[in-house]
């Protein structure tokens, strides 16, 4: 199945044609079941957002360049038409890293149709492209041998016989190429009974005439030494020597990037390794706020022209510049280039020369520039600098301190310097002695300062270039935790326009504080700041900034509460507080939340900075309102963790500024989270949760939020259900139900019929049946498919212990195909659970695949309460199977899991299946035991 859906990746692949590729014509009656179920655990190997259900069939999800086949694609393509424009220098470069991805053949043993003739047939002339590149950079000689392969392996192929053919005669072996010819023109006439094609016999003419070619080729010296210590960036290298080599036009390239990140280390360098490219020079300034007149002079000097032969006007200038590069293959570097001014008067006229710049702005209007944006070192190359700088010994003394030291140096390669030039003026001192000065953010900018290097110096020079409006922004923007932000929340802490916003980013994007570095799901740029650079933007903060800093915070707010309500989550009330909001326009809002639960993802990580951050500011209002909007999003996902680390700490603040409304609201979603995915508290979950529903009772009644009240009298019947006091659970059942048809809270109302449904029990389910019927109606009627499938699970349930197995089974497919349509870990999870367990009773042969699966899943996503469900579905199969001492160890884990869970009823149940399964390992004390406790938890 996952082959069939990644020859199609993106796309949705119907069920039908899902169904042919695994069984062909004859498919198992299970066929369909069978379709969900490796869906569900293809998710829980791929992640839950990769299998998506759409159209009637199955779609994986595959983000660009993720997969071999697109990566091969996009390098074989650029190889061709690199080799259609002659350029086979990055042909050859390309079309070698695209047939490096190969290993092996195509789908290797897997039945795959006509797909791995075609794929094997791109891969053969992606093969020839590359040869034929490397021919024509005079290669031939070393590719004898691979050829004469590659000929025996595809014999009928002209074109690698005819490539031969070149290879041998330009290695001196013409009389071996004649012969080659000879035997193919009769290789051909017996198997095909035809000639060889007219390149081949043009070739064989050309051989015959002595007429093959060979090719070849082979520096004023004003560059700057080159840095003997230069560290990674070998991907820039390679690319910028490749588009410095193209001469259809005059080469202009730019590298940009903020201080300090090693922009003209990486340009000096990549020009000394162009200087055979350029015999006729290579020319160097530094810029800065220098004038191109003068530049043009000191230029025209080194060429031969000095005194009365330079013009005074400075067009005329550029013009003898030009003149006298006109025949000449040289390279100009410049360094610190401020504006496009100052390069125009620079350029060259004539292809032969090429022109590489460093700017600490992007320099965009400078037309028929190749803009590079240059980013920090990956971290391995960080510390790699770092050892240049202080020695290998000290950094393999130190390793954890050192990759401490880069990482707060944010992988600057300047910054990394100065750190490493300190340790160096202080033999003495250890690295975790640095790391520890460097670890305390408010100073950090005062330890990275060496002789007169300094980081904070480096990106003064940025910031001064600014105009007065985009430092401000700079300054607000610097205030935020969030890791990236979209442009929008420069508008919300400035209070002005979304297009003025946008406006003052861009001008931060050009003089390189800040990165643009991907889009969301809207397609809008996301942005975010190197930490050095926060650091500095910090320093020119002030307390009056603090407005600023809650407008944004409104502004995702505003957002997070319209998202919400259309994430289909646990029929919760909405509650939410009198929190300021900073209202984006209509317009944005509907292009950032076309599809909520996307812009959740998005935002997911911004969001939980945002709530700490208002909770560091004592904004308790902000931070609840927040992490509210939050919960139904981590709950269908599964971001279980996520949704306990965020409202523990708003719920402590809510206690400490008396925000009762708060406290009620944060405490009411960390019982759903910690009920399910461990106790939270001390002693039993359910028992836990039964006293925190209480005191939930009372602070919502306390308020007065009615909606709220019947959800905490909901939870209440769930706890006492869970410890048999099924009588009490109906009472408070019917409380949450009539508060919430009084309030028209209509998901409290789904809510109550299932509590309701839960507290009769699996002993009563003609009384249960119709609760749950009326929770699935309700579900349907606000249009709530997670609590559609919640719904279905326990119908599931009533329906399997009813003996009424064909409608368990749809209810519980029904239930699974909602969870296809939107991953949704924990409610899957559950319904695989329940139908293992249909599937175990009714003696079918998935039983055991679909446990497993619920299994892996619950121990993914920490779910106990179902992690106990599919052991005691396991230990039971196990048992049956005659494997008992693995039912026993399974059971035993169950049993562990039920007594912290506190569920009666399913501990009980547990008990006495581990009572069958010490017996069959002759245990019987450990058996009697079992026994006797369930007995006593089951009164």
């Amino acid at each position: 199945m996952l082959v069939a859906l990644i020859a199609d990746a993106n796309r949705p692949v119907a069920d039908h044609v899902l169904i042919e590729a695994l069984w062909g014509s004859a498919p198992p009656r299970t066929a369909g079941d069978n379709l969900r179920l490796y869906a569900s655990r293809l998710r829980r190997v791929l992640g839950a957002d990769r299998i998506v259900r759409r159209h009637g069939g199955y779609l994986l999800a595959v983000r660009q360049g993720e997969l071999d086949l697109h990566r091969f694609a996009s390098l074989a393509d650029g190889g061709a038409a690199a080799l259609r424009r002659g350029d086979h220098d990055k042909a050859a470069g390309l079309l070698r890293e695209a047939l490096a991805l190969w290993r092996g053949p195509a789908y290797a043993e897997l039945e795959a149709g006509d797909d791995a003739p075609r794929l094997e047939e791109w891969r053969l002339t992606t093969l020839e492209n590359r040869i034929e590149a490397d021919l024509a950079l005079g290669r031939g000689p070393d590719l004898v041998a691979e050829l004469v392969g590659e000929v025996a392996a595809h014999p009928l192929r002209e074109r690698l016989r005819g490539q031969l053919m070149l290879a041998l005669a330009r290695n001196g072996r013409r009389a071996e190429a004649l012969t080659l010819y000879a035997e193919t023109r009769r290789l051909l006439a017996d198997e095909l009974g035809v000639e060889p094609g007219p390149e081949l016999r043009e070739l064989h003419l050309t051989i015959l005439r002595g007429e093959v070619a060979h090719g070849g080729a082979p520096s004023p010296a004003q560059l700057p030494l080159n840095i003997a210590d230069f560290t990674g960036r070998e991907g820039e290298v390679t690319a910028l020597i490749e588009r410095l080599k193209d001469d259809t036009a005059v080469p202009v390239v730019v590298i940009s990037g903020m201080g300090g990140v090693g922009k003209s280390a990486l340009a000096v360098h990549v020009a000394h390794q162009m200087i055979d490219c350029f015999p006729d020079g290579q020319l160097y300034a530094n810029l800065g706020n220098a004038d191109p007149a003068s530049v043009l002079s000191a230029f025209l000097g080194a060429l031969g022209i000095s005194g009365l032969s330079v013009p005074e006007d400075v067009q005329a200038r550029a013009a003898l510049f030009r003149s006298h590069l006109a025949r000449r293959r040289a390279l100009i570097l410049l360094d610190n280039v401020s504006t496009e001014q100052q390069v125009r008067l620079l350029l060259p006229g004539s292809p032969t020369c090429a022109m590489l710049a460093t700017s600490r702005t992007r320099l965009s209007g400078l037309a028929g520039a190749h803009l590079v944006d240059l980013d920090v070192l990956p971290r391995v190359k960080a510390v790699e600098l770092f050892a240049r700088v202080v020695g290998e010994e000290r950094v393999a003394a130190e390793p954890a301190a050192v990759t401490e030291i880069v990482d707060l140096c944010g992988q600057m390669p300047l910054a990394v310097r100065i750190a490493g030039a300190r340790l160096v003026a202080r033999p003495r001192r250890t690295v975790a002695w640095l790391a520890r000065r460097l670890s305390d953010e408010h100073s950090r900018l005062d330890q990275l300062v060496a002789g007169d290097q300094a980081v904070r110096a480096s990106l003064a020079l940025s910031y001064l270039g600014l105009t007065e409006p985009a430092r401000r922004a700079f300054r607000l923007l610097g205030m935020l935790d969030c890791p990236d932000f979209a442009a929008w929340v420069a508008a919300a802490l400035l209070d002005c326009s979304i297009h003025e916003g946008e406006a003052l980013v861009d001008e931060l994007v050009d003089a390189q504080l800040l990165t643009a570095f991907g889009t969301d799901s809207s397609g809008n740029l996301r942005y975010r700041f190197h930490d050095l650079v926060r650091l500095y933007a910090r320093e020119h903060t002030s307390p009056e900034d603090d407005d600023a800093l809650a407008r944004a915070l409104g502004g995702w707010l505003a957002l997070a509460e319209r998202a919400m309500v259309h994430v289909p989550g646990a029929c919760y009330a909405i509650i939410h507080g009198p929190a300021a909001r900073w209202e984006p326009p209509a317009a944005v809002v509907r292009e950032y939340l076309a599809d909520p639960m996307a812009w959740f993802a998005d935002e997911r990580r911004a969001l939980i900075a945002a709530v700490r951050q208002a909770c560091a500011r004592s904004l308790d209002d902000l931070a609840w309102d927040l992490a509210a909007s939050m919960e139904r999003y981590f709950d269908v996902r599964g971001y279980f963790e996520d949704c306990r680390r965020v409202n523990e700490p708003v719920l402590e603040l809510c206690r400490k500024t008396g925000n009762r409304l708060g406290e009620a609201v944060m405490l009411r979603g960390l019982l759903d989270v910690t009920t399910w995915i461990g106790t939270g508290y001390d002693g039993e979950a359910m028992a836990a949760l039964d006293r925190n529903a209480a005191l939930l009772v009372e602070m919502f009644r306390d308020i007065g939020e009615r909606r709220g009240l019947s959800d905490a009298y909901a939870m209440r019947a769930w706890g006492l259900a869970a410890a048999g006091e099924s009588e009490r659970a109906l009472e408070h059942g019917r409380e949450a139900l009539r508060l919430a048809a009084e309030t028209g809270h209509t998901g409290g109302e789904a809510r109550a019929h299932l509590a309701m449904a839960v507290a009769h029990g699996e002993t009563r389910t003609e009384q249960a049946t119709p609760h749950l019927r009326q929770a699935l109606a309700l579900a349907k009627e606000i249009g709530n498919r997670r609590f559609e499938a919640t719904a279905l699970q326990f119908l599931g349930i009533s329906h399997t212990v009813a003996g009424e197995f064909e409608e368990a089974h749809e209810c519980l497919m029904g239930s699974l195909e909602i969870c296809n349509a939107s991953p949704d870990p924990s409610s899957e999870t559950l319904t695989l659970v329940v139908l293992a367990g249909l599937y175990a009773r009714t003696g079918d042969e998935r039983a055991r695949r679909t446990a497993e699966t619920a299994e892996s899943m619950s121990r993914q996503y920490n779910l106990s309460h179902h992690l106990a469900d599919s052991l005691a579905v396991l230990g039971g199969l196990d048992l049956a199977e005659g494997r008992a001492a693995s039912a026993v160890r399974r059971l035993e884990e169950s049993v562990g899991l039920w007594r912290v869970r506190g569920w009666s009823s399913y501990l009980g149940r547990t008990l006495l299946v581990l009572a069958d399964a010490y017996a069959a390992v002759g245990d019987i004390d450990a058996a009697e035991g079992c026994r006797a406790e369930a007995a006593q938890v089951m009164k």
